[in-house]
């Protein structure tokens, strides 16, 4: 044991040595370590430094010639192939994958979270089916209209409606208490008492509160259900110009023939229009995903996970649930190059993207414009053959899908004025709160019930409304979000599989032989020349 002791000691005091001595090196280097992690396990610890190329520069028990860390001519000369040297770049690479990790440059979707946060994203943006309606929808049967909770206007004024009962019931233990006159629970009170004729004051006030209401609510009703059909037939619009685009494409699409089938001639895409009808469906699909993506949105698929069973509003003030769980990462470089390994995109176009000097946002419009470039291209050398007027016509899709794009932020941007909104909803809830005390003078305990079905016709009006101008549930309303999975996975199928597929192999169309061409010719001439045929 004596003599084992210093010699431990003697190699940890090596150990430290060789360690403090690199750290100085690289200091010395220009590269940048954190001193406080030097020797802890996150930073340059022996059981650190022994994984990937680490180990090429940690010490060695019992060598008296430790590695460099740069190579130089001189020394690069002098030295045998097996001594272990690393390069000025292998050292950067070295710093800027393993001692800076964590650090703000550092990608974070490395991580096993964002890893599988992005395998998540490519599946959103890849699907071709999608997995629920586009909308909350409905049966027309009474009986099932009566029961449902989850997406009704019951689900969202349950809470207004409980309080105001309990207003109510205290307006009427009140009266009760404080008056002299007594009646039955049921009875209409009394028209002479003073408590009561008090009350009977604030009803005239309240009839005409109710009139007012009542006209402006219906009209804003409309009003906010009138947007949400605009902001709903905008997104079925993107579609169609979409669909329209790739059927344009691939009907004007050069064909040549293929193999027959029981007989039958049949054509099919030339090699370079089939590369062209692939590239041009391709981008204009991920188009239309990256626009969904950079539009800020909760019901995506993505953040409104959990949203099931939500009935009232759902707070989304915290970052997780955000209106943004797709954008930033997707369109992010790391998300770009997830996309490419996945096929969505190839490296030059990846790298071009990234080149730009536009934000993530305008990634739509560069690979809509990159479209048009190859299909203009295509008219031009043959590889379309539509002539002028489908390149006219396919032009005039092009800026139709943009004004489409540009309607749904300006939909969003303007769907009502904040005036005219926080002056419904003070109109509501005073109408609905000094309900109990207006109309007791005239109904008794009878007001209590009629007050919470006033409540829940008013207050869910107004909810409801609320909820049309909430189209993709940004302010946490769950009920009538349009759901932007459901719009990618259908123009996925449609642009990827529907127009491809169906133009792919085309049976061509069958001409008469001469002799019975020559036939119908001779019978035609005989029918004509006979008067009396």
């Amino acid at each position: 044991m004596p003599n084992i002791l210093p010699h431990f000691k003697t190699r940890a005091s090596i150990e430290s040595i060789l360690l403090v001595n690199l750290s100085i090196t690289i200091l010395a280097s220009g590269y940048l370590v954190p001193t406080t992690n030097l020797f802890s396990t996150r930073g340059l610890a022996i059981n650190t430094i022994t994984f990937g190329k680490l180990n090429r520069i940690s010490p060695r028990a019992g060598s008296h010639n430790g590695p460099r860390l740069f190579t130089s001519s001189s020394s690069q000369d002098k030295s045998s192939g097996n001594q272990p040297y690393l390069s000025e770049e292998e050292v950067h690479e070295l710093l800027s994958g393993g001692l800076l990790k964590g650090q703000p440059s550092y990608p974070a979707w490395k991580s096993k979270r964002r890893r599988n946060q992005l395998y998540k994203l490519a599946e959103w943006a890849t699907s071709d089916e999608a997995n629920r309606p586009i909308i909350c929808e409905f049966e027309p049967d009474a009986l099932w209209l009566w029961t449902r909770w989850r997406g009704s206007v019951l689900s969202m004024t349950y809470v207004p409606i409980i309080f105001n009962i309990g207003i109510g019931i205290l307006v009427n233990w009140y009266v009760h208490s404080h008056t002299a006159t007594s009646w039955s629970l049921f009875s209409i009170p009394p028209v002479d008492d003073h408590l009561v004729q008090e009350l009977a004051g604030f009803k005239a006030l309240w009839e005409y509160q109710l009139t007012l209401c009542t006209f402006i609510l219906a009209f804003f009703t409309s009003q906010a259900y009138s947007y949400w059909r605009s902001v709903y037939f905008t997104t079925r619009a993107i579609q169609g110009r979409i669909n329209d685009i790739c059927l344009i494409i691939v009907t004007n699409a050069e064909r040549k023939p293929s193999r027959t089938v029981d007989g039958e001639r049949m054509s099919d895409y030339s090699d370079r229009a089939s590369e062209l009808v692939d590239t041009c469906t391709r981008l204009i699909r991920v188009s239309h995903t990256f626009f969904w993506a950079a539009m800020p949105t909760n019901s995506n698929g993505v953040s409104d996970k959990g949203w099931e069973g939500k009935t009232y509003r759902v707070d989304i003030d915290n970052d997780d649930e955000g209106n943004n769980a797709i954008g930033p990462v997707l369109l992010s470089p790391s998300g770009l190059r997830y996309l490419e390994r996945e096929g969505e995109l190839t490296h030059a176009e990846v790298q071009t993207l990234l080149d730009s000097d536009l934000p993530p946002s305008q990634y739509t419009y560069m690979l809509m414009q990159w479209v048009g470039i190859y299909a203009m291209e295509g008219f031009r050398d043959g590889t379309l053959v539509g002539g002028d007027g489908a390149e006219r016509e396919l032009i005039r899709r092009l800026t139709d899908l943009r004004a489409e794009y540009f309607s749904i932020g300006d939909l969003c941007a303007g769907r009502m004025p904040l005036a005219y909104v926080q002056l419904l909803q003070i109109l509501v809830d005073s109408l609905v709160w000094l309900a109990p005390v207006s109309l007791y003078s005239g109904l008794g305990t009878l007001s209590i019930p009629l007050c919470a079905l006033l409540t829940y016709f008013f207050k869910g009006l107004l909810e409801l409304s609320k909820s049309f101008l909430d189209p993709f549930g940004n302010d946490g309303y769950p009920n009538q979000n349009i759901r932007v999975d459901v719009l990618v996975s259908e123009l996925n199928f449609g642009a990827d599989s529907r127009w491809i597929e169906a133009a792919k192999r085309v049976p061509l169309p069958a001409r008469p032989s001469p002799k019975k061409f020559a036939t119908d010719t001779n019978l035609d001439n005989m029918s004509n020349s006979n008067p009396n045929g």
